[in-house]
């Protein structure tokens, strides 16, 4: 064997070992689990290669998806009988292809309806954790009213009435809701606003949420609002801090026009889901 021929064997045998080592790309197309009993963790996805494919939920228990090499995995799995103490639960896709290389999937959450979870012994009980959310979920956003050079102590509440969803966020693409505030000794006391928000996810923070509303004073003072709301943290992995800011303004050449600024917990628990 003369040595061109030696070398094209081993250039060829280095791009097939490259190749066979590139990472299997995963797109999640959908995961949810039933709304009702039996409550059934539905999941699909499609990989770029033919692989088998497992899911590690909680970063400990492996459910098999597909057993035999394929592109299209879809699985279902009886939630009923399992114990979590979380309405959110993380999970990775794990795949193999035909050479053993395995490919992890970011990290995703999957949300449970709150009637599914089933608490551990050592875990508080489900209606703690429902009379422990509700409370921290009916608290006040603080915030301040800026108008015509004045400050004002405000206290608002904002609930998110229907939430979109689209397969693999942690959060809603967008929803709809409603808010009222009260500012205290104010010109504008009590305010009720009813607006469409859209969430962006980028990596460095939890989530960007740009949105419109409509408000009232159910005194004449009606008008509209654009808000940008930057999601901090998440609180027990349910609640998301934020912050807000908020231009008020009556159209139609009114001196009505002011700021607000916020914060507050975010959670769509009690929202219906689409």
């Amino acid at each position: 064997m003369n040595k061109n021929n030696l070398l094209s064997i081993l250039v060829l045998l280095f791009i097939t070992s490259i190749s066979a080592q590139e990472t299997v790309e995963i797109f999640l197309i959908d995961s949810y689990v039933t709304p009702e009993a039996p409550y059934t963790f539905v999941v699909s996805f499609f990989t770029t290669e033919m692989v088998t494919s497992k899911i590690v939920i909680n970063a400990s228990e492996e459910l098999v998806v597909s057993d035999s090499l394929t592109d299209n995995h879809q699985g279902r799995f009886d939630f009923s009988s399992r114990q979590f103490d979380s309405t959110m639960i993380p999970f990775r896709i794990i795949v193999f292809d035909e050479f053993g290389n395995k490919s992890v999937s970011d990290q995703y959450d999957l949300a449970l309806p709150s009637a599914a979870i089933i608490t551990t012994d050592d875990s508080p009980s489900f209606f703690t954790v429902c009379c422990f959310g509700g409370v921290i979920f009916g608290l006040p956003s603080p915030g301040v009213m800026l108008y015509e050079d004045k400050s004002y102590f405000s206290l608002s509440k904002e609930i998110p009435v229907i939430s979109f969803y689209s397969s693999g966020y942690n959060y809603p693409v967008s929803y709809l809701g409603l808010e009222y505030s009260y500012t205290f000794n104010a010109p504008v006391e009590h305010v009720l606003r009813a607006g469409y928000k859209y969430i962006w996810q980028p990596e460095f923070i939890e989530y960007i949420s740009s949105g419109i509303n409509v408000f009232t004073d159910f005194k004449g003072k009606n008008g509209i609002s654009p808000e940008l709301t930057f999601g901090l943290f998440k609180v027990y992995n349910v609640f998301t801090l934020y912050t807000k800011y908020r231009f008020n303004i009556q159209p139609g050449g009114s001196k009505v026009k002011f700021h607000e600024i916020s914060i507050g917990l975010y959670s769509n628990v009690f929202s219906i889901n689409f």
